[in-house]
């Protein structure tokens, strides 16, 4: 009998799949020097800016910069250090460029600030406020086209047709998603992302990690997007410490780009999981940066699959670079967790959500938010309702004793 995790099932091969990649990707040291003569090839004259304020000081962006500004027509540029942006903020982000003549917008920054500028595409050309495009597929027209500068190696932003933002009303988080704002080219250069902090770095690339581990095991996963799952997994969790160690090391921060740029697409075509869909409460209520609410509950998702008889974990720890190759599929699926959660301890990632101020009394709130992205719970190989969150919320909470 075929294990359910065997890339080409008979199932598969018997209903099909799709598998999708729009944007264009310029990869390697000093690409993104090569923006000015592709601004010229797609005949952009003037243009807008989206960049993260901290960009400022990287020396590859300031040089190319300067050559933007002495060949093409700068029209606006807006500096953000926002790290969670609102629906609010985007509207003001907009007031910005709204009216300007723009031929293309060009975002430079980390996962927020590369969905701030795919938003702010869209809503040039589609009036009214931000909130009432929240969903799926309600943007009418299209916007300038979008290039994609990534300073970190984490949310795959430059690839997918998803941009985040936190409804204040509501209190939680649900994006502007459209396949209209999908960035036309990404320049993925190492040197951009030599200046990312450590707690930055660890944060990105756990969310590329997230993104790489739980695509693989989706239900929707295809034989495909496996392949970008699998490629993404080996590159993030084999280069990520080495990174954290060796911050200036070009080889180590290209291997995390492209394993985060892989990871993105594979999330693109199979969809997310319980621990993505879970730092979305952790980070609207208790400001916990996204890359890190997302790494803090993907060894517990992953040992509570284990336990149910997922063995699908196995064939990722064969690419793990030490991997014990003797080892029965059972026995790499638990090994797999064990040695996710001893990489998680090596980066610092919290095991208790007391770290971030949460008690028991958050877990029904905590699950209400989580009814809302019900669909990544369900992408779970093992079955994964709100029940199965409060379980876990209530095993990574302390004891709270009285008195």
């Amino acid at each position: 009998m075929m294990n359910h995790s065997t890339p080409f099932d008979l199932k598969r091969l018997q209903d099909g799949w799709r598998f999708s990649v729009n944007t264009a990707v310029d990869f390697g040291i000093d690409s993104v020097q090569r923006l000015p003569d592709a601004l010229q090839k797609f005949g952009f004259e003037k243009v807008g800016i989206v960049l993260d304020s901290g960009v400022t000081g990287n020396p590859a962006w300031e040089k190319v910069y300067q050559v933007i500004q002495d060949r093409f027509r700068v029209v606006q540029v807006l500096a953000s250090d926002v790290s969670e942006p609102d629906y609010d903020y985007l509207d003001e982000c907009n007031r910005y460029f709204s009216g300007k003549e723009i031929d293309c917008l060009i975002g430079v920054g980390g996962g927020s600030i590369l969905d701030l500028a795919k938003a702010l595409s869209v809503l040039i050309t589609n009036p009214g406020p931000a909130i009432e495009y929240r969903g799926f597929n309600l943007i009418k027209n299209p916007g300038p086209p979008l290039i994609a500068i990534p300073t970190t190696a984490g949310t795959g932003s430059e690839v997918t047709p998803n941009a985040v933002f936190i409804d204040k009303k509501e209190m939680r988080k649900f994006g502007i998603n459209t396949s209209m704002y999908l960035p036309k080219l990404a320049l993925l250069d190492p040197l951009m992302t030599v200046t990312c902090p450590r707690s930055v770095t660890v944060s990105s690339g756990m969310d590329a990690l997230v993104h790489a581990v739980e695509s693989y095991v989706a239900k929707a996963a295809t034989p495909t997007s496996r392949i970008f799952s699998r490629e993404a997994f080996a590159l993030v969790f084999n280069n990520l410490s080495r990174v954290v160690d060796e911050p200036d090391n070009l080889e180590w921060r290209g291997r995390m780009q492209v394993g985060a740029y892989y990871a993105g697409t594979a999330l693109m075509n199979a969809g997310a999981g319980p621990a993505g869909a879970m730092s979305y409460p952790l980070g609207v209520h208790f400001r916990v940066p996204h890359g890190l609410a997302g790494a803090v509950f993907l060894p517990e998702v992953v040992a509570y699959n284990v336990d149910r008889g997922c063995t699908v974990y196995g064939e990722l720890y064969d690419l793990i670079e030490d991997a014990d190759p003797g080892l029965t599929l059972e026995e790499k699926s638990e090994r797999f967790a064990q040695r996710l959660r001893q990489l998680c301890d090596y980066l610092g990632i919290p095991k208790t959500l007391d770290r971030f101020g949460m008690s028991r009394a958050d877990i029904e709130m905590f699950g209400e938010q989580t009814t809302w992205l019900k669909a990544a719970l369900d992408q779970n190989p093992a079955s994964f309702s709100i029940g199965e969150v409060k379980m876990l919320l209530d095993r990574m909470l302390p004891l709270e004793v009285s008195g």
